[in-house]
């Protein structure tokens, strides 16, 4: 992280997030054709990956073993080309058992020598009849990887998603979520995303491209309901417009709002997934069900954190973090926010747009991360987005909550924060 500084424009390599997408799919191998070295960006994550796959859905039929590989690209492959070890390691993967399709992820140093990563893909895959999906690795060669994301995603529905629209067959009410897209999604907002898609019937919800079978790849032309979802406010355009050209290709519903945060958007979600789905009245009773359950809740919550003090330290930038919804809810509760403060994780330009939206919502002044210590000294607790030293009753939080559980959790975490119980640090999630 470059504190206290411009921060250049990120170029992003791939790599780690194309393994991470399909990393959980039954049957399928990713190659990195780059150096040994750079498998470190996917596979540290593989554990962390399983664990929250299997969380999300305890009966997932995830892979058994590793399901990672590198060419290991050398300095001789780097003057003569790397193709041939491509090639035999394609081959390789193919006489392995349960091996249903390979995804090949090209870095920096293949793109750099000039392989020719495609037509060693497509000769291979003519020899053994195994689908291989290449999608860009190499940092310089996009602006995000939500671009190779989507294309990933293209690319395996073009291959397993056969099933023309006219041919549906109605056995499950099924919705598509486009966005939540990598292993390490946060199963606590997938499984509050379909417990409220429950109310609507629905009985089967799919995030592709992750931890889905091939078969289930095939179910997404039947899906009655395509929603997306998104962090980065730069390029979440991308994922609504995508979803978009699945609705329009499959001839199905679509809501492009984002995950449902907050009370307030909670309940606008609500109304706007009745309206899509001409069903207004099952929403109305949603809500109600919901509104009555959240103010129960609150009510109980204002008589343990009306009065308390806290202090927001912020070190997230407005284009992926609004501290709205986090406000919203504590000044339901009665909680007393004292001070703002922007941490140096922040670029000037950051806290100047951080800054410019807490003026938006509050008048209470911000402060810089020197003064964090004098400040919480005065308060119950430290509401923060980075993890700081040597305080007490710090709660981390993350970026978006999610539904009524989502608001739940974030002030049942406050009280446990405020109490302490030997513990300098909580963790919304």
């Amino acid at each position: 992280m470059i504190r206290q500084s411009e921060r250049k424009n990120l170029v992003y390599c791939n790599l780690g997030n194309a393994y991470i997408s399909v990393s959980c799919n039954p049957g399928a191998v990713v190659v990195f054709h780059t150096p040994k070295a750079c498998s470190h960006l996917a596979l540290r994550n593989y554990w962390s990956i399983k664990r929250r796959g299997l969380l999300r859905d305890p009966l997932a039929m995830l892979p058994e073993k590793n399901n990672l590989f590198v060419t290991g690209i050398s300095d001789k492959e780097a003057i003569f080309g790397g193709e041939r070890i491509l090639r035999q390691c394609l081959l390789d993967i193919s006489q392995m058992e349960n091996v249903q399709y390979i995804i090949v992820v090209p870095g920096c140093t293949a793109g750099v020598i000039g392989d020719d990563v495609e037509a060693v893909c497509k000769d291979v895959e003519e020899k053994t009849k195994l689908p291989i999906i290449v999608v860009s690795g190499a940092g310089f060669m996009s602006k995000h990887y939500t671009e190779h994301n989507i294309k990933m995603l293209e690319t395996l529905l073009e291959r397993f998603a056969t099933i023309k629209p006219k041919d549906r067959e109605k056995k499950e009410k099924l919705a598509v979520i486009i966005g939540e897209n990598s292993g390490a999604g946060n199963e606590n907002n997938v499984r509050e995303i379909k417990r409220l898609l429950q109310y609507f019937g629905f009985t089967r919800i799919l995030f592709p491209p992750n931890t889905m079978t091939k078969e289930e790849f095939a179910m997404i032309p039947k899906a009655d309901l395509i929603l997306s979802v998104g962090i980065a406010r730069e390029y979440y355009p991308k994922m609504q417009e995508y979803a978009r050209v699945l609705a329009e290709r499959y001839q199905t519903k679509c809501y492009t709002g984002n995950y449902p945060k907050g009370m307030a958007e909670t309940k606008v979600w609500f109304e706007k997934i009745g309206e899509v789905l001409a069903c207004e009245a099952e929403a109305k009773q949603a809500w109600k069900i919901e509104n009555t359950r959240l103010e129960k809740f609150l009510q109980k919550k204002r008589e343990v954190l009306s009065g308390k003090s806290y202090i927001f330290v912020i070190g997230y930038a407005s284009r992926y973090f609004d501290p709205k919804f986090h406000l919203e809810t504590l000044s339901a509760v009665g909680a007393e926010l004292k001070a703002v403060v922007l941490h140096n994780d922040l670029t000037s330009k950051e806290k100047a747009e951080q800054r410019k939206r807490i003026m938006e919502l509050t008048d209470i002044p911000c402060y810089t991360e020197e003064e964090i210590k004098t400040l919480a000294e005065q308060v119950d607790f430290v509401l923060t987005t980075t993890d700081l030293i040597d305080l007490p009753h710090q709660l981390s939080i993350s970026i978006q909550q999610v539904g009524i559980w989502g608001l739940e959790n974030l002030l049942n975490k406050v009280s446990m924060a405020i109490h302490g119980h030997g513990r300098r640090i909580l963790y919304e999630y």
